[in-house]
């Protein structure tokens, strides 16, 4: 290759590189706006609310109990997953073996949703009335967030 398909080469890659990174920066900004700003749940609460010591030992007790149920249940998900596609791929319509695979992603699914509600009230039994009021405004944002 010559200097001149040098030159085209190393063009190319100039501009491709550039527009990959103006997509990037267009896609933050017009399609996925929150996404570098969204915080959790937790994370709010900790930021939003005043808890004394006791209740953030408690609350403490209670996130690490939740991430470690939350943990194998997301490993099953993706055992679920996994053997969902596993299914379709081998049979291509709603075959009960798909069906059977389906009804157990959607089972760790609703566990998953199930765990997570629980938690929600699990933290809010610590708070008090004007902290519960908080939380309660936490969760509804939260909620819509995801929603948007």
């Amino acid at each position: 290759m010559g200097n001149n398909g040098v030159r085209t080469a190393l063009l190319i890659i100039s501009l491709s590189f550039l527009a990959g990174v103006v997509g990037i920066l267009l896609g933050h900004k017009y399609i996925m706006p929150d996404a570098v700003r969204s915080v959790g749940l937790h994370e709010q609460i900790h930021a939003e609310l005043v808890l004394n010591k006791t209740q953030d030992e408690k609350l403490h007790d209670l996130e690490t109990g939740f991430s470690e149920n939350k943990a194998v249940l997301e490993a099953r998900m993706k055992t679920a997953s996994a053997e969902l596609s596993q299914a379709m791929q081998v049979s291509h319509v709603m075959a009960p073996n798909v069906i059977t695979a389906k009804d157990t992603y959607v089972q760790v699914l609703d566990e998953m949703q199930t765990l997570t509600i629980e938690h929600i009230f699990a933290m809010r039994a610590l708070l008090n009335e004007g902290q519960a009021n908080q939380f309660d405004k936490i969760v509804q944002r939260s909620f819509q967030n995801m929603a948007n």
